[in-house]
């Protein structure tokens, strides 16, 4: 379930880049719809995360890893340590905040819960895939926790654009707050 965040008066954001890795959107990837989507999806994370970098909003990046030997036997792309789990090459690193997750919700590693107390997030900015598997646990989570949510609408995936749509939908009629990259980008420089 986790903690709910003491909140405050001023919003403090931090922005999650979830599971742009190498064997969901990179080189190693299997999934075509994935492979036609990330250099967009990339090219807008990548703008997204420098802006928020600039602005000194902590960009936390979040990476899939499997260390059970047993799951790894079927699938290994995303195997610890292995070529797959690692970030997409065409992902721009600009903080050292990255944590490793074994499940879909990245709140699995308390690490995440950590680094959001520390510097007092009571908003988490989203981007990543997949609207319906760990982005979509995440945000569970931190409604369980009483961060307020914003999405970014063309810097998340889901596996098809009919599903994008529905689920983007979804999280609208949730109250969600949702802004396309020029958007974001745009309350920055204000």
């Amino acid at each position: 379930m986790g903690k709910p965040i003491v909140q405050k008066d001023t919003k403090s954001q931090a922005l999650l880049v979830i599971d742009v890795q190498e064997s969901l959107t990179g080189s190693l990837s299997a999934d075509n719809y994935y492979i036609r989507q990330s250099g967009e999806l990339i090219k807008n994370i990548n703008e997204i995360a420098d802006s928020s970098a600039k602005n000194n909003i902590p960009v936390i990046y979040i990476k899939s890893e499997i260390s059970n030997s047993l799951i790894n036997i079927l699938n290994s792309s995303l195997a610890k340590g292995s070529p797959g789990a690692t970030f997409d090459s065409r992902l721009k690193i600009v903080s050292d905040l990255i944590i490793s997750k074994s499940k879909n919700d990245a709140f699995s590693n308390s690490l995440l819960d950590s680094v959001l107390i520390r510097n007092d997030i009571n908003k988490l900015i989203f981007t990543g895939l997949d609207l319906s598997q760990c982005v979509n646990s995440t945000i569970q989570a931190a409604i369980n926790r009483k961060y307020e949510i914003c999405l970014i609408s063309d810097a998340v995936l889901a596996t098809s654009d009919s599903l994008h749509e529905v689920r983007l939908n979804e999280f609208k009629e949730r109250g969600f707050e949702i802004l396309s990259t020029k958007e974001y980008l745009n309350i920055m420089i204000q």
